[in-house]
Order: structure tokens, then sequence, then C-alpha cells
């Protein structure tokens, strides 16, 4: 706000503290300034009547309002910062259970694997993908790796021995099942 400014943008007039030239008063307004050969940075000063009447409440509640107005501005980047990282912390929880899930993990122990994982690496979503609002990446000693590929191998690590679930098949896409039933076919 221009607190020199004669008119608001919606033509009313400010009563500012000090005027240069009284032609620029509005007639209805002009008793309400006095010559001030003293004063410096205008001519004409506001009547202190109208000054603590008017002006200065005025400017008051402007001040209070701006500083309002920057407190919910601050707090609402704050909130936007947390929210995000809220965001970001769920998409590493859920990543992390579907992985152990996924993986064979029992459910009673899942919790306990999901504590050795997350002391062991740190995690980023990469939100560059933007298909399920981003990838979990696992930094595990300077090494990035997927979650997935995360948990199965410290599953294959002495570690992770005990958190195994049941016998887990070799992963298969179906290709050499396919060629083996053909091979034992009969011809």
């Amino acid at each position: 706000m221009d607190k020199t400014a004669l008119f608001h943008e919606d033509g009313t007039f400010t009563a500012p503290r000090f005027v240069n030239n009284i032609e620029d008063v509005p007639e209805t307004h002009r008793d309400w300034y006095n010559f001030d050969p003293r004063v410096e940075g205008g001519r004409y000063k506001l009547d202190e009547f109208f000054w603590k009447g008017l002006r200065e409440p005025y400017e008051l509640e402007m001040e209070r309002l701006e500083k309002e107005l920057a407190d919910l501005k601050a707090k609402h980047e704050k909130d936007v910062v947390a929210e995000k990282q809220a965001r970001k912390q769920d998409k590493i929880d859920s990543t992390l259970h579907s992985a152990c899930k996924d993986a064979g993990i029992p459910d009673g122990l899942m919790e306990g694997a999901i504590a050795i994982l997350t002391a062991k690496a740190t995690f980023e979503v990469d939100e560059s993908y933007e298909f399920g609002g981003g990838v979990v990446i696992a930094n595990s000693g300077g090494h990035l790796n997927s979650v997935e590929g995360l948990v199965e191998n410290f599953l294959d690590s002495d570690e992770g021995a005990g958190f195994r679930g049941k016998r887990r098949a070799a992963p298969s896409d179906g290709y050499f099942t396919a060629l083996l039933s053909g091979m034992k076919e009969r011809r």
C-alpha cells in the first residue's frame, strides 16, 4: 500500500499525512489540512484531530493486516512443505510394506523387517515419474536400488534369513516352463 497516494483504487480519498499541493485534495477535505512550511516531504499536514481519528487507526489496521497476511503466507508455505513430506513418507512406507509383502515376509515380522531396512538405507521419492506419484529409490551404502531389490538382497543375506517366509519359487515369466512342457510332449 502506498502511504502517499491520495486515492484508493476505488476512488475514495486516503487522507495522507502530508500533501504537496492542496489543489490535489478534494474540496470537501481541504479544511482537514494545515499549511506548514517546516514540514519536509509535504507543505500541507493533516490536522491532528483527523490524523488521530481517521488516518492513524487505518494505518495501524493496515499494518496488522499486512503482518497477518505475511504470517498466513509463511504458515501456508510451511504447511505445503509438511504435506509434501508426509506424502513422500506415505509413499515410502507403502512401497516398503508392499515390497515386503510381495517378498513373502510374514505379517508378524513385517514391522521388524521395515525397521531394519529403514536403518540400513535412506529412501527418496523420484517424482519425475508421473504415474503413481513417483518412484521410491533406496540408497544403501551409496548404491541406488529399487525397494524391491533392497528387500530381495536383505532376504538373501544372513541378516534377513529370519524374515524369510515360505520358500519362494524362482521368478519366471513362463518362457522356460513353456519350453520344458514343449520338450515333454510326445513327438
